[in-house]
């Protein structure tokens, strides 16, 4: 199942917090994405409909389709990224123009950019590419 941009901002904010080993709390994820409680408790409970978290009386974790729904869009993110530089924009912009795509490219079409691409490990940036 695919993730929009604005579930993603949810699911790595609540990734960060368990990532530190404690389940996130709705006033932390609110505060990080700047908006409302009401507004993350509502978004929260749609993620938790996908089977993307899990809701308790301890806090929010992410679910195991939670992170390989985070890497596939990572992996998109970072592949299309990778090819973009590859074309002459520097990592900044490569960055800013997927974002706006990158969550609505199949999952076959990064596969062959990736391959194309001689399958890079790393993006422009640095960071992991996924698999």
């Amino acid at each position: 199942m695919k993730l929009s941009r604005r579930e993603l901002s949810y699911l790595l904010s609540i990734k960060k917090y368990n990532d530190e080993g404690k389940p996130a709390k709705l006033v932390w994820i609110s505060k990080d994405l700047n908006v409302s409680p009401a507004s993350a408790y509502e978004e929260i409970s749609h993620l938790e409909s996908k089977g993307f978290l899990k809701k308790s009386n301890k806090g929010i974790v992410i679910t195991e389709e939670g992170k390989k729904a985070i890497d596939s869009l990572l992996r998109a993110h970072r592949v299309i990224e990778t090819f973009l530089v590859k074309l002459g924009l520097t990592p900044e912009e490569a960055c800013n123009y997927t974002k706006q795509f990158d969550y609505s490219v199949p999952e076959e079409v990064i596969e062959r950019i990736y391959e194309y691409l001689g399958k890079p490990e790393k993006c422009p940036h640095g960071e992991n590419i996924p698999y």
